[in-house]
């Protein structure tokens, strides 16, 4: 409101100076049109009186002719008319009022002189009117019209009071005016650029500003939103390149975590292989000759089973650590998928999970993509095995895999455009994953699993392999609801014409 004030007090102060210039000049017109009319009158019947009386003058005599003069006076109200000697001295009985100096430089120019003065004991100015009179005698005579202004300065007066009232009004209702005009088009308008820009610091880059008015304050608000929408554009840039980041470093924490954990296992693999293989030789030397009852016997099938069980470890972390690049090709997702869920259906039903497969309706749908069959089948046995050890002790445990291709937006690390992936999802209706353990799933040798079902190193393996194949894993978790991990590799179109 204080740019609307502004404008209504310069709007005010303009219009107050034009009306009082056009007051004070139509003031001066109409008194000069007025002295005009005041000095024509008088003079028109000075010059009557005047001849008159110098005509009866000639013919009847000074008598008579006086007598016309004050005869003349006693019809004028606002007018005094006397005969005057314009040599009497002052203060004599015909002495003429004005000033002799006065008097005389006006009547030495013309028969007829107006005079504008005022005596010190009158309270308006007065106009005097000499008109020479032509006398037998020589004398210089005049006859003096005397006209007191105070009609004038009424006039004035009231002119000057009307002006200043007109003024007033209109001041006032253009005043009024001016501020309800200012407060809509002006006063409004800028409380919600100012508002708009409030939010816009504090960080709201979604509402938008809408001002219907097609004026520069209007442009002003659509050159607002403009901006905020670049803002929020690069606010968006700026975060996925945050995002990206994160991910990179993240990756390349991850990556010099495996490159350790790839020397460590090459050097275990080495170091333990040959021992183990010896200890496995004589547990199998011990079983075979000890009687059947005998309890050496069993001791030594114990030792041989858990040797067999760290070889196997061994050979995980050979795999971990000297991965094989993938043979990729044509390969139908739906057959490995029911491929896995065949040979863990015996698994599920000892943990009494079901394993349901979620494909296509019918053969020509079926998801395609290039890969290497043996490493995809690995993912995505371990992902089910985690999903049955997680539904192991729902009732009714249930454990979905779909296969399908859907739209995705590949994450940061990963990079891309939104398009057609191919997905096998992996879900379960086990405990969950909290948010402290969520962003530690992948790394190596960490897992919630009990003693004995399991080394950590899944899912890392898996996400390498994905990785591997250009594409990622996903997880989706609710605590006390279960979860879903999902696979998303390059979709093979079967038709040309489909879409990558």
């Amino acid at each position: 409101m204080r740019l609307t004030r502004k404008l209504t007090l310069a709007l005010a102060g303009a219009i107050l100076l034009v009306l009082a210039v056009n007051a004070a000049i139509r003031i001066r017109v109409e008194l000069d049109v007025y002295e005009i009319d005041v000095q024509r009158d008088s003079r028109v019947l000075g010059r009557a009186v005047a001849g008159a009386a110098s005509l009866i003058w000639q013919r009847v005599g000074e008598r008579e002719a006086r007598d016309l003069v004050a005869d003349a006076n006693e019809r004028e109200s606002n007018m005094t008319i006397r005969w005057v000697w314009l040599d009497a001295p002052a203060g004599t009985q015909d002495a003429p009022q004005a000033p002799l100096a006065l008097r005389l430089a006006a009547v030495a120019d013309d028969d007829v002189t107006t005079i504008r003065w005022r005596a010190s004991d009158e309270a308006s100015d007065a106009q005097y009117t000499y008109v020479l009179a032509k006398v037998p005698s020589g004398r210089p005579a005049a006859v003096e019209l005397r006209e007191v202004l105070a009609a004038e300065d009424a006039f004035v007066q009231r002119t000057v009071l009307q002006s200043t009232l007109g003024m007033v009004v209109l001041v006032l209702v253009c005043t009024m005016i001016a501020l309800g005009l200012g407060s809509v088009l002006v006063g409004r308008p800028v409380r919600k650029l100012v508002a708009q820009a409030q939010r816009i610091g504090a960080g709201d880059l979604t509402t938008r500003l809408e001002l219907p008015q097609k004026d520069e304050i209007g442009e002003l608000a659509q050159e607002m939103n403009a901006m905020q929408a670049r803002l929020a554009m690069a606010r968006a840039d700026i975060e996925r390149e945050s995002e990206a980041r994160v991910a990179a470093v993240g990756q390349l924490r991850h990556a010099d975590r495996l490159t350790t954990v790839g020397k460590l296992a090459a050097g275990i693999a080495h170091e333990v292989g040959t021992p183990l293989n010896v200890i496995i030789g004589y547990a199998q030397l011990v079983s075979d000759e000890v009687p059947g009852d005998h309890p050496a016997r069993e001791h030594a099938v114990l030792i041989a089973s858990q040797a067999h069980r760290v070889a196997a470890i061994i050979r995980e972390l050979l795999d971990f650590a000297r991965p094989r690049p993938p043979r990729k090709a044509s390969q139908d997702l739906t057959l490995i998928a029911s491929q896995v869920v065949g040979l863990l259906q015996s698994l599920a039903q000892k943990r009494q999970v079901r394993l349901v497969l979620v494909t296509p309706t019918s053969p020509s749908k079926h998801v395609f993509s290039q890969v290497d069959p043996n490493q995809i089948q690995q993912v995505l046995t371990n992902l089910v095995v985690n999903a049955v050890h997680a539904s192991d002790r729902v009732p009714d445990g249930r454990v979905e895999i779909v296969v399908s291709a859907e739209r995705a937006l590949p994450p940061a690390d990963h990079g891309g455009a939104e398009g057609l992936w191919a997905r096998i999802a992996v879900r379960d209706q086990g405990r969950g994953i909290d948010a402290e353990t969520l962003p530690r799933i992948f790394e190596p040798f960490f897992t919630t699993k009990e003693p004995g079902e399991g080394t950590g190193l899944g899912l890392s393996v898996a996400y390498g392999i994905v990785k591997e194949h250009r594409g990622w894993l996903a997880v989706e978790t609710t605590v006390g609801q279960g979860s879903c991990f999902s696979l998303y590799l390059p979709l093979e179109p079967r038709d040309p014409s489909e879409p990558a």
